[in-house]
């Protein structure tokens, strides 16, 4: 298991979006943990598991759902996290 804090922004779907700091990673056994800082407003970090077979799909980036739209009770709406930042600085799977 390695722990990278390269760090990376993101944001999510709702309008205005919430802006998230990539602040850690971690290479854990089926895909990679990431944790999620919001900057824009303070709330607390959360842990995003993103799945092996998540970052091997063809498209750029891998959609997770706004944990802070959801806990807002607003339409769920997605955190848009970039295959290159998820990954930045981690060994291969």
């Amino acid at each position: 298991m390695s722990s990278e804090v390269a760090v990376a922004t993101c944001e999510c779907t709702h309008e205005p979006p919430h802006r998230f700091l990539i602040s850690q990673r971690t290479r854990l056994r089926g895909g990679v943990l990431v944790g999620l800082q919001r900057v824009d407003e303070p709330y607390p970090r959360r842990d995003v598991f993103v799945t092996d077979r998540e970052i091997k799909m063809g498209q750029d980036d891998v959609f997770k759902a706004c944990f802070v739209c959801v806990d807002q009770g607003l339409r769920e709406t997605a955190i848009v996290l970039p295959k290159a930042d998820i990954e930045l600085g981690l060994p291969p799977a």
